[in-house]
């Protein structure tokens, strides 16, 4: 019996590895859409009338844009409900990420849980782990560096304006609702101290945060002190409300060292001015640049370190011009 030739071992063969290159293109033209595909992202801020917020926002899109990432911004204007809707609409429209600040991370929590659940990566920015561990990873600042530095400025300061003085006053700006920016603000006096070499009387330490309590803690500092002239503080809200009462007390700006982080821009026009020492750049960019890294890292299917630090920059007269003034 001859063998039909439609059926030969040879024609099977080759019918057999036809396939096999038309299955292989499919599944690299497959793999070469997945990896050229724009990945998404929610990038979601506490408030968008924070500068620092603001501008993080910003710095997402632009890190994004690089990356070919698209950064859908969210503010979640200080309204714990309206951010857990938030993340529930970004894991309904499957997201690769989600990369935020969270108004407080115990509220967050059972959201950001949810999204994970949902196979939806959760970056958190301005926390450390020892802080907040439930996330996939977390991006931002060392506390403890942030304090040093601001604490450091106020030193040089001092060092400058006050260099025969045996005991130096210094009033302390902090917020002790959190472990974070009680680290911050223990970091800056540690770093006041060490860095003067003199033995600091420390008049008050007390809640600020803001303009309007920064005032009030020094005016009611004066009152006691009247030779109080230098204040370390969490944020440059503060150092701003320290400079206010000083201002209204009719001393002289040129006697003070007033020294804080965040590098807003109202303070760095004092700073240009020679009214306020210094602030600490908090390095918008880098960790926007970071967050976006950590982003396509977890797209692929990469584990992500539970900490990913970036670096601080001092921000004094002699290079606030690096930045906008106006």
């Amino acid at each position: 019996m001859l063998m039909n030739n439609n059926h030969s071992p040879a024609k099977a063969g080759r019918r057999t590895l036809a396939a096999f290159l038309i299955a292989g293109s499919a599944l690299c033209a497959s793999s070469a859409y997945a990896q050229d595909a724009k990945l998404t992202v929610c990038a979601i801020v506490p408030t968008t009338e924070i500068e620092y917020f603001a501008t993080l926002l910003n710095e997402y899109q632009a890190s994004g844009a690089k990356r070919n990432i698209e950064v859908t911004t969210i503010d979640s204007q200080n309204n714990p409900a309206r951010e857990s809707s938030a993340i529930e609409d970004c894991v309904s429209k499957k997201v690769n990420a989600i990369v935020a600040s969270v108004i407080d991370p115990a509220t967050s929590k059972a959201s950001a849980e949810a999204a994970m659940k949902a196979g939806i990566p959760f970056i958190l920015q301005g926390q450390e782990p020892e802080d907040v561990d439930w996330a996939t990873g977390n991006v931002g600042y060392s506390e403890a560096d942030m304090g040093r530095l601001a604490g450091e400025e106020v030193a040089a300061c001092l060092k400058e304006k006050q260099p025969s003085a045996e005991t130096i006053k210094v009033g302390a700006c902090g917020w002790p609702q959190w472990p974070s920016t009680v680290r911050r603000i223990e970091a800056s006096k540690v770093a006041v101290e060490k860095e003067t070499g003199k033995k600091i009387e420390w008049v008050f330490e007390q809640e600020c945060g803001t303009r309007e309590k920064g005032d009030a803690a020094v005016s009611a500092a004066l009152q006691a002190n009247p030779d109080l002239r230098a204040v370390v503080s969490i944020n440059d809200g503060s150092s701003m409300g320290a400079l206010a009462a000083f201002e209204s007390a009719g001393i002289n700006a040129d006697e003070l060292c007033i020294a804080a982080p965040n590098n807003d821009l109202e303070v760095r026009q004092y700073i240009a001015g020679g009214k306020i020492y210094g602030t600490v750049d908090l390095n918008h960019s880098g960790i926007t640049e970071a967050a976006m890294d950590l982003v396509l890292k977890v797209a692929k299917g990469e584990e992500i370190p539970k900490m990913t630090y970036v670096d601080m920059i001092k921000v004094t007269k002699e290079n606030v011009s690096q930045w906008p003034t106006k």
